[in-house]
Parts: C-alpha cells; structure tokens; sequence
C-alpha cells in the first residue's frame, strides 16, 4: 500500500472534507492532532480517491 504524508491541518477539523474521508484517514488524522503531530500517513489511492470525489461535490 503507498502511502502519503498530509497536513493535519488541512483536513482534520475541517468540515467540507468529512463526507468524503474514509474513517481511516480520519481516524490517522485525529490520532495525529491528539498526539500534536503535523502531518498523518494515510493510504494514497484512499486520499487520492477522497480528493477526487470532493472536487466533484465542490464543481
């Protein structure tokens, strides 16, 4: 499985996004806000597709 580094920031507490994450990359998410990191390691297919269907909600 590939994975991807992304910003807790961008999309932990992030409304717009979480009809679109799976639990697992939520779940990476909060666990890593809870632990103060910056950054999560999710699936990349599981983020790409994410990203994907959002973009089609938003267009």
């Amino acid at each position: 499985m590939a994975t991807i580094e992304i910003n807790v920031s961008e999309f932990y507490g992030v409304p717009a996004y979480y009809s679109e994450m799976p639990r697992d990359i939520f779940n990476a998410l909060e666990s890593a806000a809870l632990n103060g990191d910056k950054t999560a390691t999710v699936c990349k297919a599981q983020f790409d597709k994410m990203m994907s269907d959002f973009q089609k909600k938003i267009a």
